[in-house]
């Protein structure tokens, strides 16, 4: 797969969705890679036997899958490993992003800080996105800037915020920052938005 193919796929993770209702194979590829590092191949294939996916788990990178595919999967992994969803869905995010970085865009990999990574990326979706899905209905972030911290509202009615959580901390990581996140409102409880709150140490 050239580059062009994997700048869209890291696109495509850190806004968790270009189509509604429907997701890249490619996630899928990379949240099998996450299960079968961490907890083994047998995890994986119990789980695929398990669920009774519409897939049966069989993912091309480049096709389109049912996110309640992603959300049965989740649920599955949460229930077996007794924890918390949000925390699988965060550390999915963390494992995903180091992969992924490597096919950006020289722009996005040579960012001066974490802050004007993450501050590049609504225009780089709406840029490239664009070039790559006309027909995209793409998630939006918007920004409030402080000395101190960086808040990313997320908008998105798949409600992947705990993702973008750990996107975030794969970044961090990349650009060899500390970080800390947390959510002053969330989707979850009933907000419009996430606002996902970035403070720099």
């Amino acid at each position: 797969m050239n580059s062009t193919s994997y700048l869209s796929i890291l696109i495509i993770v850190i806004k968790a969705t270009i189509e509604p209702l429907r997701m890249k194979g490619i996630v899928f590829n990379q949240l099998q890679e996450f299960v079968e590092i961490h907890h083994g191949v047998m995890a994986w294939d119990q789980a695929i036997l398990s669920c009774g996916l519409p897939s049966e788990g069989v993912y091309v990178s480049t096709k389109s899958y049912q996110d309640s595919e992603l959300l049965t999967l989740v649920g599955y992994f949460s229930d077996a490993l007794k924890t918390p969803a949000a925390d699988i869905t965060r550390a999915f995010g963390d494992f995903g992003f180091d992969r992924l970085i490597t096919f950006a865009a020289d722009e996005a990999k040579n960012a001066k800080s974490l802050r004007d990574f993450l501050l590049m990326v609504e225009d780089i979706i709406h840029d490239e996105v664009s070039k790559l899905y006309h027909d995209a209905n793409v998630p939006s972030f918007g920004y409030q800037n402080n000395e101190e911290s960086l808040v990313m509202i997320y908008r998105s009615p798949r409600k992947l915020c705990y993702f973008s959580e750990g996107l975030i901390y794969g970044a961090a990581q990349y650009f060899n920052e500390t970080v800390v996140v947390s959510q002053s409102q969330c989707m979850h409880d009933g907000a419009d938005s996430c606002h996902l709150v970035i403070e720099f140490k």
